[in-house]
């Protein structure tokens, strides 16, 4: 799991602060339990989730 966080930080460009860090350790930890293990694939996921969560899609905010 560090290796993939890693990853995602290189790939984002800077270093993530605590609670990003730990939101995409939450969001990891569901995707191998609902049965995603290919590191490659949990990067794009977590890459693309900490987009979302630094700068949301209004489309979608369910309003």
């Amino acid at each position: 799991m560090t290796d993939v966080l890693t990853t995602i930080m290189r790939a984002y460009g800077r270093d993530l602060d605590v609670e990003s860090s730990e939101k995409i350790r939450r969001y990891l930890r569901t995707l191998t339990s609902a049965g995603k293990r290919d590191s490659r694939e949990l990067a794009e996921y977590g890459l693309a989730h900490l987009r979302e969560l630094e700068s949301p899609d209004r489309r979608y905010s369910g309003c």
